[in-house]
């Protein structure tokens, strides 16, 4: 069996999961979306070892942000997760990564990158996860260009891209609101002016 053309198939099923990740309002569904793509990029990563080594370090940091995105969806649900010690732990845990599979200074890229996720996904709000998202997809990318490794390239340019997309749809939602607010003073004030004109 050809198992790098079956990461590959794996990595462009990701791909297609991601695009909703950050399309979502819900900091819960984030990260369940979250863990799915986590799963799907860890045996893409492992299968793809075989034609460069340079994967795995993607590989094993996807594993322990299965762990982390399960632990932080459960942080304000269960007492256990809520503990600012599991911050810590997936940092260092994603720090260490690299030494496990060294592969030269690319490893530190997709290790720095989900750093910067660590902290994007355990806050309380999804704009903070799709701002954080850009330098942490970025390094993504730059990751699977140089490894060469396409679904890794198109999965975090779609990132990307549904980060922006959702990030101007809050920005307009949140500028039409202000809009109806801003129409609702205006016509009780308008009101209240005419009621103390009838009163004279």
């Amino acid at each position: 069996m050809d198992w790098v053309l079956v990461g590959n198939i794996v990595g462009y099923i990701a791909v297609v999961e991601n695009l909703i990740i950050y399309l979502s309002n819900k900091r819960e569904n984030i990260l369940i979306f979250k863990l799915i793509s986590d799963v799907l990029w860890a045996i893409n990563g492992f299968l793809l070892t075989i034609a460069n080594p340079a994967n795995l370090t993607g590989a094993i940091i996807n594993v322990i942000a299965i762990g982390r995105e399960f632990v932080f969806y459960y942080r304000f649900k269960k007492r256990w997760a809520g503990h600012i010690i599991w911050l810590y732990v997936f940092i260092l845990a994603t720090l260490i990564s690299p030494i496990m599979s060294w592969a030269g200074p690319v490893s530190l890229l997709p290790a720095v990158g989900s750093v910067v996720a660590v902290i994007g996904f355990y806050s309380k709000k999804p704009n903070v996860m799709r701002y954080i998202s850009f330098l942490a997809q970025g390094l993504w990318l730059i990751y699977g260009i140089i490894i060469q490794n396409l679904p890794v390239i198109l999965c975090n340019a779609f990132v990307l891209l549904s980060a922006v997309i959702g990030l101007i749809r809050d920005a307009y939602l949140t500028k039409k609101a202000y809009k109806k607010d801003d129409k609702i003073i205006k016509l009780a004030d308008n009101k209240n002016d005419d009621s103390i004109l009838n009163s004279k």
